[in-house]
């Protein structure tokens, strides 16, 4: 069973199910006695929505805190927010961290 993680805004996560790296975008409570999920953005624009706690822990590796600072208020403005550049530095230190790990992430979308 994979380590529990406790992620953050911020954290810049890697999905190797997809070869993706992405971004934790919003964090939310799922109740008194369960850990928090997460909601990821991968670097092509994608929304992967929610992951529960459990499945953080068995489908994504956490690589470390870009800086982001981001307050979640709807998909809409996600969107937006990643089409006008807001997420570009904090993807730029996301694939440079993925890049300690395996090299081809240097140049991913």
């Amino acid at each position: 069973m994979p380590a529990a993680q406790q992620l953050i805004v911020g954290d810049a996560v890697l999905y190797p199910r997809e070869q993706a790296v992405g971004l934790i975008y919003e964090v939310y409570e799922r109740g008194a006695d369960e850990r928090p999920g997460v909601q990821v953005l991968l670097s092509d624009g994608r929304d992967l929505s929610g992951f529960s706690a459990e499945e953080a822990d068995q489908f994504l590796q956490p690589l470390g805190h870009t800086g982001l600072r981001y307050d979640f208020t709807h998909v809409g403005q996600l969107h937006a927010d990643y089409h006008r550049g807001h997420f570009a530095a904090a993807f730029a230190t996301a694939r440079l961290l993925a890049g300690f790990q395996d090299p081809r992430y240097l140049n991913a979308r």
